[in-house]
């Protein structure tokens, strides 16, 4: 009993599902998928990914800040009292292993291993340490982190590359995560494997971003269009790394609309689209009735997930204990500012 549970933010059901694309309309064949609706309310990563992770909506789990950090009114992934799938997977004497999933640390002990996930500082535990060069760029996100002496920490990004080279660029770290992952099974085998691109929602933020630095000239909506078109010929690649698993969940957080043909200003910014609700959720294995099904809700991904191994999350979310260890000084004054100049960098702030 495996799983490969891969997480593609941004992904969009509308453009997932109704675009042409061949090799995921094959995909979509064998599998059970549906819309995966973020809460209205906490249509972004926070608290969407969180909700996937405990099957609790955004106001029983408290991490409502865009990226998951503790704050005032926000809880954070280290803070919040409730398992994650993960942790009951472990209850269940299953291994889990945790690659780049949004707002996880590696603060919260799981039987397996951890890499942290965007925004947090790239931290690693446990025997994965040696391939921890092989993942440094996880998505266009860290790109902009790891070019210090170019400053790209600021807007100067969209000044010094054009767009072109920016989608090249990402591109490129996709495929070289996804060799590294490939060679991460081979020498850390876990039962449930949890792995998150990000390229789909970077990219559209990056068109915002671009969009700005233009000042709304001569601005396209195809090239995000066009990395669904890149992915539906490498989807192939990405699931290659979990062909040994018997069990596959694709999942998204929320989605981006499937088109966007007028910039349109707010809070004194230029936009050319936003998140939407549309995340995906599809499922395969030897249980999985194939079709299409009618929308759900992103926290019920976890439970939905859950019984597709045969387990019950109503038994074992009572029974499965969350162990945090010491803090590491993610809250200092320096990541806090790194972390801020990064999501400043990507049009959130």
């Amino acid at each position: 009993m495996k799983l490969f549970f891969l997480g593609l933010d941004g992904c969009s059901a509308q453009i997932m599902f109704e675009r042409d694309l061949p090799n995921v309309q094959r995909l979509l064949q064998s599998c059970s998928f549906q819309a995966s609706l973020a809460e209205e309310e906490f249509q972004y990563t926070g608290p969407s990914w969180t909700s996937i992770y405990t099957g609790l909506s955004a106001r029983e789990h408290k991490v409502t800040d865009l990226w998951g950090r503790e704050t005032e009114d926000s809880k954070s992934y280290d803070t919040i009292p409730h398992p994650m799938l993960w942790e009951m997977l472990n209850e269940a004497g299953l291994t889990t292993g945790l690659v780049h999933m949004p707002v996880t640390t590696a603060n919260r002990e799981v039987d397996g291993f951890v890499m942290s996930g965007f925004p947090n500082p790239l931290e690693f535990a446990g025997p994965v340490a040696e391939l921890m060069p092989l993942f440094q760029a996880r998505d266009v996100s860290d790109l902009i982190r790891l070019t210090p002496r170019d400053r790209i920490l600021d807007n100067t990004w969209y000044r010094k590359y054009p767009l072109e080279r920016t989608v090249e660029l990402l591109k490129m770290m996709i495929e070289w995560k996804t060799e590294a992952l490939r060679m991460l099974v081979q020498s850390q085998e876990v039962d449930c494997l949890f792995v998150q691109y990000s390229f789909l929602d970077r990219i559209g933020h990056l068109l915002n971003q671009y969009l700005r630095a233009a000042d709304g000239q001569n601005w396209s909506y195809e090239p995000l269009l066009e990395l669904y078109d890149w992915l539906d010929g490498h989807i192939s690649e990405l699931l290659d790394v979990g062909e040994d698993y018997d069990n596959l969940v694709i999942v998204s957080d929320h989605g981006w609309p499937a088109t966007a043909s007028e910039p349109y200003m707010h809070d004194g910014k230029l936009f050319g689209a936003w998140h939407s609700q549309d995340g995906v959720l599809i499922m395969r294995g030897p249980d999985v009735t194939p079709g299409r099904q009618l929308p759900c809700y992103n926290r019920d991904v976890c439970e939905k997930t859950l019984d597709l191994l045969g387990l019950k999350l109503d038994q074992l979310r009572p029974t499965t204990s969350v162990s945090v260890t010491e803090r590491q000084d993610n809250d200092s004054a320096d990541d806090a500012d790194v972390i801020e100049e990064r999501l400043r960098a990507l049009g959130y702030l």
